[in-house]
């Protein structure tokens, strides 16, 4: 067995970030410019001296188990490459701010629908799900977890929503928070504890998971939301599992992949939650609309309209407000405008997330009709937005800045201009 390498061969910021980022040809021609030789890197990764070779010259690698072998083999932690965190590799990589990895958007997508379909069918169908780790730390633990755990963790959990709710989410935030109290997991607890306390933990990482969704920040979310499938389906928790894959579809940018996912939680439902149902059809019909698939589109709206009616006034607003984005994507302006109109005052405290994005809506489809009351409602909507710090929030000006730019009078380019630059968040 070849000799390990200099653990301080690692201490380089730019050796860093080439493990980050999964460069290894730059990785193995770092070690070479050290004298480490290419026979010494084979032998400790277990590769041929071609396949080293191959690698220098500018092959990718894109397996996760080779990876793997890599860092064991010349004595990198895990965490510092994005395939696991442990003690060590918590701490700041230079130039890393997330998790690096060397797929496509295609094959990041794949490894969100295995975890969602591991839990409906049991089998992975779009390829291996993602490695899925937690930060270790150092304050101490309880001996054993209780439900009064359980309990102090769900208060936790429903603070942080309220927070988030009032504009004040801080993804770094509540991961910590998750990568804490997954250490609860490794102790001892009684079986029903144990269930409570998994479908608890999935609660807290659908969360964190938003938030990431809400900061734009994909990969962190598709990672939580898988983590939160996994332990919902282990405390055999059907709603919590959808709950997870539907928040993971509302946040998913591909409209293929948000509907696969839809899909994947409609069929796990079957007819056990009308609620959950008309939200995952909902999502559904948007997607399918937004894509012009119009007749799937008025397939699942019917189906929305035979559930029965939603009692609370807030799940109102938020049907109301998602109807109209349905009709708004099938061109149906006057009808699009009904449903945010009633969203919007039903909302009414403009500061919240959803009343921000209902006033978006609303301007958007004036502008797209050439409404002149869109002058009064542009600023609204970007009053609302801008008590709010969310990048989604912001992304969803785009399209309302297309309406009014695309109307070319002097006043709606004066419109499009203020929204460009509340979207971009310049004076």
């Amino acid at each position: 067995m070849a000799d390990p390498i200099d653990p301080a061969l690692w201490d380089d910021p730019d050796m860093r970030v080439a493990l980050a980022r999964h460069d290894i040809g730059e990785v193995y021609r770092r070690l070479a410019a050290a004298g480490i030789k290419q026979r010494r890197i084979a032998d400790l990764t277990g590769q041929s001296q071609s396949e080293v070779s191959a690698i220098v010259q500018g092959r990718p690698v894109q397996s996760y188990d080779l990876l793997v072998r890599i860092a064991d083999g010349l004595g990198v932690p895990r965490g510092w490459m994005g395939l696991g965190h442990d003690e060590i590799s918590v701490q700041y990589t230079p130039g890393y701010d997330g998790p690096i990895t060397v797929e496509d958007e295609d094959v990041k997508r794949r490894l969100l629908l295995s975890a969602a379909t591991m839990a409906v069918v049991g089998t992975p169908l779009y390829g291996a799900i993602a490695p899925i780790g937690s930060a270790a730390v150092s304050t101490p633990l309880p001996s054993r977890v209780g439900l009064s755990d359980v309990a102090a963790l769900r208060r936790l959990t429903e603070e942080y929503r309220t927070l988030g709710r009032a504009g004040y989410g801080v993804p770094e935030v509540i991961t910590a928070v998750t990568q804490r109290a997954d250490q609860l997991l490794d102790l001892p607890a009684t079986d029903f504890a144990r269930q409570k306390l998994l479908a608890q933990m999935a609660e807290l990482h659908t969360l964190a998971g938003w938030w990431h969704t809400d900061m734009l920040q994909n990969d962190w979310a598709r990672w939580h939301y898988s983590r939160a499938i996994k332990l919902a389906v282990d405390a055999k928790d059907v709603l919590g599992t959808v709950s997870a894959v539907l928040h993971a579809a509302w946040g998913e940018p591909d409209h293929d992949g948000g509907l696969k996912l839809c899909q994947l939680a409609l069929f796990r439902l079957g007819d056990t939650e009308p609620n959950l149902e008309r939200q995952l059809r909902v999502e559904s019909a948007w997607r399918y609309a937004d894509i012009g698939l119009k007749d799937q589109a008025q397939r699942e709206l019917v189906a929305v309209r035979g559930l029965a009616p939603l009692a609370d006034p807030f799940e109102v607003a938020d049907l109301e407000h998602a109807l109209g984005s349905v009709e708004l994507s099938l061109g149906r302006l006057d009808i699009a405008d009904q449903c945010v109109a009633k969203a919007v005052v039903a909302y009414g405290e403009k500061g919240r997330r959803e009343g921000a994005a209902a006033w978006i809506r609303r301007a958007t489809i004036h502008a797209k009709a050439g409404e002149p009351d869109t002058e009064r409602l542009v600023p609204q909507a970007l009053e609302a937005v801008g008590v709010v710090p969310s990048a989604r929030g912001r992304a969803k000006l785009v399209p309302l800045e297309q309406a009014l730019a695309a109307r070319k009078t002097s006043t709606f380019m004066d419109l499009a201009e203020q929204v460009r630059q509340v979207r971009q968040g310049t004076p």
